[in-house]
């Protein structure tokens, strides 16, 4: 094996300690052997250090980063925060503005900010090194998107590319042979994802006058009536005499002692809600804690009523998993704060066709498709055994033909 290869890099590279080549190898005659070594020894070094400075992470090897413009980059708040601030600048004019100049629509723009920010680090959103076949596959566009969309995003001040993609230099390939023990060629950009102090600013802004008008919308109004906040000396809760009295005086019940009909008689009155209705409800509203508010549950059924769900196929954690992955699909994020949970939630259910089958059908169906392959199976290997011949049998053709070729026997002539 050559001195100088990668695979001699990679063996080396499993000892973080730096080489010495005038105390770990032993030296021989031979001087140009002894320089190969010392240039294998040399490169190994090399590897380990770019490895160790570069910090690398996961299954590829992603090209280092400047600290210089590392250190001017700024972080983000947050991978929900800054969603939702990469949300807000795209609503705005200039985010229109900038998504029409690069021929790109806002859903699209978004979808990719999500997928970029899925791969992005916790802490500081830096560190985005997927491939641009990667992020247009999760993101469910075509890579043309994905360029169009990172400009987008980059004139808009919220991502920034730290790195430009290119052909990996020999040091560098040995490094990632080092890293992942595989060949790789190229590596893609390195993207950082940032939160900049105006956009900051601005979101909190509109934040917090969400905020205050929700909670000048939670402050009931004082009556200006007196009357109608205390009671009077003449009210009927105050005696009994009185609630008697409006009781034996009431029309109604006059009609009811004299035996005759009331006049909402022909009007069928309101019956119970169906149980499975109601379970359904109560499912959804545990699996989807975000619909409940202070309203009856019975708003809840009535709104699963009149979107058509039928409750005997959709229980309520199959609607919270499509409404997600329709959110998902639509690369939408839930809002934080919803004013009117039922009125979003009957929006949201009628922008959704549910004569799909639900998911607990789905996984009914596959369970069933297992069982039948499974039968199958079991099915053909019961007929190949059921083909096979028996011990006995076996042993009665070995006797036959052992007899029909026996030359003592007047057999087989050779």
């Amino acid at each position: 094996m050559h001195p100088n290869s990668a695979a001699i890099a990679a063996v080396f590279s499993s000892n973080p300690v730096p080489i010495n080549p005038g105390e770990g190898v032993s030296s021989t005659e031979d001087p140009e052997w002894d320089a190969f070594v010392a240039a294998a020894v040399d490169r190994v070094n090399r590897v380990e250090q770019l490895n160790a400075e570069s910090e690398q992470r996961g299954r590829s090897w992603s090209l280092p980063v400047d600290p210089g413009r590392q250190a001017s980059t700024p972080a983000w708040t947050g991978r929900a925060a800054w969603q939702v601030q990469v949300r807000k600048v795209l609503n705005s004019r200039t985010g229109s503005e900038v998504c029409r100049r690069f021929n790109v629509s806002t859903e699209f723009v978004f979808a990719v900010a999500v997928t970029m920010a899925s791969f992005a680090e916790r802490s500081t959103g830096r560190r985005v090194c997927a491939s641009r076949d990667t992020i247009a596959h999760r993101s469910g566009v075509s890579v043309s998107v994905v360029k169009r969309a990172r400009r987008a995003l980059r004139t808009l001040s919220v991502a920034r590319e730290m790195v430009r993609g290119r052909y990996l230099s020999a040091d560098e390939a040995h490094a990632a042979e080092s890293h992942h023990g595989r060949i790789q060629r190229r590596a893609a950009s390195v993207w950082a994802l940032m939160s900049p102090k105006s956009v900051v600013i601005a979101v909190g802004r509109a934040t917090k006058k969400v905020a205050k008008k929700v909670r000048r919308s939670n402050v009931r109004p004082r009556s200006t009536y007196p009357q109608l906040v205390a009671r009077g000396p003449l009210s009927p809760s105050r005696g009994f005499k009185l609630l008697s009295l409006v009781r034996e005086l009431s029309p109604k019940r006059a009609r009811t002692r004299a035996g005759e009909q009331p006049k909402n008689a022909g009007i069928p009155g309101r019956h119970p809600r169906p149980i499975e209705l109601q379970r359904t409800a109560a499912d959804l509203l545990f699996h989807s804690p975000v619909f409940a508010s202070t309203a009856h549950i019975g708003s809840v059924c009535e709104v699963l009523a009149s979107t058509g769900v039928d409750e005997s196929r959709w229980s309520g954690r199959d609607i919270a998993a499509e409404l997600t992955r329709d959110t998902q699909q639509r690369g939408w994020v839930w809002p934080q704060h919803i004013e009117n949970p039922v009125g979003y939630l009957r929006w949201r259910m009628k922008q959704i066709d549910w004569t799909r089958p639900s998911p607990s059908e789905m996984a009914q169906k596959a369970a069933q498709e297992a069982r039948q392959r499974i039968a199958d199976r079991d099915a053909r290997l019961s007929r190949r055994d059921q083909l096979a011949a028996s011990p006995g049998h076996r042993q009665r053709c070995r006797q036959a033909f052992a007899a029909m070729h026996d030359p003592r026997k007047g057999g087989a002539q050779i």
